[in-house]
Parts: structure tokens; sequence; C-alpha cells
């Protein structure tokens, strides 16, 4: 999971070099000049960077907890399975699974003989020798879960992880832990501020992405007010808020 960190990180890295450029061009040019548009798109971009880490956090968390590398988040009170395992994939591509165990003949020598060596086939061995082998060369078969990790991400990629609300469903498929009060906690916030805070930043980027970032209460063509340190502020505090859900996970 920590290369969904890495790469928010890596985006988090653009978008400060995005609000470098605009600083730098609005230094070298006259107020004619609006350089704005130049924020609104760090703005989004920074929203993108958390959609994504949530996304990605979440998918790779699932294929740990399938693997038995992570353990799987316990029910909630009101609800026998937890959210991880009342999430649905196709039977077609769990069957993929029962395929491997049933044919088993099929690719067991071959697995081993890349393992072990063409000779390790050649010689005789006892059961109790052979055994963790078989294991070993079973759980390598099982591990390649390329087919859960693409209905994991075909199901989640129709929904948007950017208001806290569903930000908190998303991780529930990999923790049970209490995400905003946690988050809360390293912040220094209380978790209501820290949601609030998150969901303007939010409504702003709808505002950018979806209605031009006009303020419908002035005349043509005006738009909300934008500055570095507004963006500067957005990106600061969606970057304590990633890492936070990062360091509880």
């Amino acid at each position: 999971m920590q290369s969904a960190l890495d790469q928010f990180r890596i985006s988090i890295m653009r978008v400060r070099d995005i609000i470098s450029l605009h600083n730098s061009v609005k230094a070298q040019s006259t107020s004619a000049l609006d350089s704005s548009d130049i924020l609104r798109a760090a703005l989004v971009l920074t929203v993108s960077a958390l959609d994504y880490y949530i996304h990605e956090v979440v998918t790779l968390g699932m294929i740990e907890i399938h693997r038995g590398q992570r353990p799987e988040p316990n029910p909630s009170r009101n609800s026998s399975k937890s959210a991880f395992s009342r999430f649905q994939v196709s039977l077609g591509s769990a069957r993929q699974e029962r395929l491997i165990v049933i044919d088993i003949a099929s690719w067991l020598p071959n697995e081993i003989q890349q393992s072990q060596g063409v000779s390790f086939l050649q010689q005789s061995h006892t059961v109790s020798a052979l055994l963790p082998v078989l294991s070993d060369s079973l759980e390598n078969q099982l591990n390649q879960t390329s087919w859960l990790e693409d209905e994991v991400r075909e199901s989640l990629g129709y929904q948007s992880f950017q208001q806290p609300d569903k930000i908190a469903d998303a991780i529930r498929l990999i923790s049970d832990k209490k995400l905003w009060e946690e988050v809360s906690v390293q912040l220094g916030k209380s978790a209501k501020d820290v949601k609030q805070q998150l969901s303007a930043i939010v409504d702003r980027r709808h505002k950018i992405a979806h209605e031009a970032d006009i303020d419908p209460t002035l005349g043509i063509g005006n738009r909300w007010n934008i500055d570095e340190i507004l963006v500067n502020d957005v990106v600061n505090f969606t970057e304590q808020v990633v890492e936070s859900i990062h360091k509880i996970l």
C-alpha cells in the first residue's frame, strides 16, 4: 500500500510546481494578465490526487486482505459481515481460483521446476519434505490475483472518493478504525472541523470543474476569488489528511 502514498506525494509535488509556475508568471507580468486559472488547476489536481490515493490504497489493501497479508476489518455493529466480506465480485472471475486448484496437475510440475530446478522432479521425496514445496507453489498461484484487482478497480472506478463520508465508506473496506476521529487526533482538530474543511475544499473543486468557478452574484465573467495563499492552504491540509490516513491504516 506504500505505493499509493508514494504516488500521492509525487502528485502533490507536481501541484506545488504548478503553484510556483503561477508565482513566477505573476511576478513577471502586469495585472492585465490573469494567471489565476493556474491556481484553479492546482486546486483541482490536489483533490484529484486525494481521490486517486483513496482508490489506490483501498484496492491494494483489499488485495492484501484476500492474500492473508492484512487482517480483514471487523463487522460494524449493525452487520454480521465486514464491508470487505460484502464486496461483490462476478462468479466468472471468482471461479478462476477454483480452477487453479482443480487443474493443479496442469501447472504444478512447471511451477516446481521453476522454483526448485529440474533435478528436484527427478528425485524421490517424503510427503513431509514435499508439502512445503506444494504449499508454496499453490500460494504463488493463488496470489496471482489480477482478476480481483480488475474487479475492485472496475467497481470503485465509477465512484468518487472526495467528500469525507465517501472516503470513510471506502476505507471501511480495508479498516474498521473510526477514520475521521483518528485523523482529527493526528491533526489536532475536531473531527467535525476536519470534515468541514475538506468538504469546503471539495465544494470549491466542484465550482471550478463544473461551474467554471463563476460567482453568480456578480456580473458576467466574474469568478470566485482565488490566490496562492488559499491554494497553498488547500495543498497543505490535503497532504496532512492523506499522510494521517496512511499512518492510521
